[in-house]
């Protein structure tokens, strides 16, 4: 095993679980756990694309891994087994059975005995274990198995609300119809990435797009038409861009797209494929046809994202007054 520091936002998926769980009850859950089965080791283990964590472990002074503890994903552990099967798992006396002959904490921990349940989040994927390891070999009876399965409900119940938040975060910075990000999300984004960019010395531009003659869409065709075409429009915007930039709708026909870039030409390379896509999704899609006006603003040092708005918002006016004229 290796020492690692605890990955709050992959366990949580929160930037401040604390408010909506008492780690102190988990804490508490996996002593009582310990202490039940008279066992020198209790743990709640999640599973993420490091490896297998010790989210919480019993404070005993028998317990040799602490909080923190990762074992990579291909050790042949017993909480990986639970994970692949998403079945319990009882081994009485690990040293008799081979298929245990190269895991780590059989021989070089010592342990013999381990029973988990897997623990689950809402959306039925596996979060990890809850589990208990003895360094003899034990005879636990049905009773035991049905006590470790309801202490992590427990912890079940907890992980729901968490989840339940999780999607009401999602909803509250998400626009509904273009399945993108509202201007509420984009801001925060946006303002996350331009504080990254800088400490890397990144280049970043913000893509300020509004549909021509949107107004008119509705009236001829009705609205019904219309958000096809605003959701063609955010599709569109989605996919000409880097999977890590920011793409929101302010509201209305206006969308925007924060972009990492090299340098102006690269902008300008993406305004083209941006109008190109927009102009063949009016074959493939049977939209009516219509045009988008693009304005850019470069993130500086001491501009922020409503000013950047409002200097991406003016080139794009600029750019549809010369349309119009």
């Amino acid at each position: 095993m290796k020492n690692s520091p605890v990955y709050t936002t992959d366990i949580f998926l929160l930037d401040n679980p604390n408010d909506l769980i008492s780690l102190d009850k988990w804490q508490k859950t996996v002593n009582l756990l310990a202490k039940l089965f008279d066992a020198p080791a209790g743990f709640l283990v999640q599973y993420t694309k490091e490896g297998f964590q010790v989210t919480i472990a019993s404070e005993q002074g028998s317990n040799p891994y602490a909080s923190g503890v990762v074992i990579e994903p291909e050790v042949n552990i017993f909480c990986r087994k639970i994970v692949e099967t998403g079945q319990s798992l009882y081994v009485n006396n690990a040293v008799l059975d081979p298929s245990w002959d190269t895991n780590p904490e059989v021989h070089n921990d010592g342990f013999r005995s381990y029973l988990g349940v897997p623990v689950f989040w809402p959306c039925g994927t596996a979060f990890g274990t809850f589990c208990v390891m003895d360094y003899k070999a034990t005879d636990y009876q049905k009773t035991y198995i049905e006590l470790i399965t309801q202490l992590k409900e427990l912890l079940e119940s907890d992980l729901a609300l968490i989840g339940c938040y999780a999607q009401m975060q999602q909803l509250a910075i998400t626009d509904p119809l273009c399945d993108v990000n509202n201007r509420r999300g984009f801001n925060v984004l946006a303002e996350q990435r331009i504080k990254l960019a800088k400490r890397n010395d990144g280049l970043q531009g913000l893509l300020y797009l509004d549909i021509d003659r949107f107004k008119e869409i509705n009236d001829l065709h009705g609205h019904g038409v219309g958000d096809l075409v605003l959701k063609a429009v955010a599709r569109i915007l989605s996919q000409s861009v880097a999977e890590s930039d920011v793409v929101g709708r302010l509201g209305g026909d206006e969308f925007v797209a924060l972009v990492a870039v090299k340098d102006m030409v690269e902008i300008d390379g993406l305004k083209q494929r941006i109008m190109h896509a927009i102009e063949l999704c009016h074959c493939s899609e049977e939209l009516p046809r219509f045009t988008v006006s693009i304005g850019y603003s470069l993130v500086s040092e001491t501009i922020d994202i409503c000013q950047l708005l409002d200097s991406a918002d003016q080139d794009m006016l600029q750019h549809k007054q010369r349309i119009a004229g």
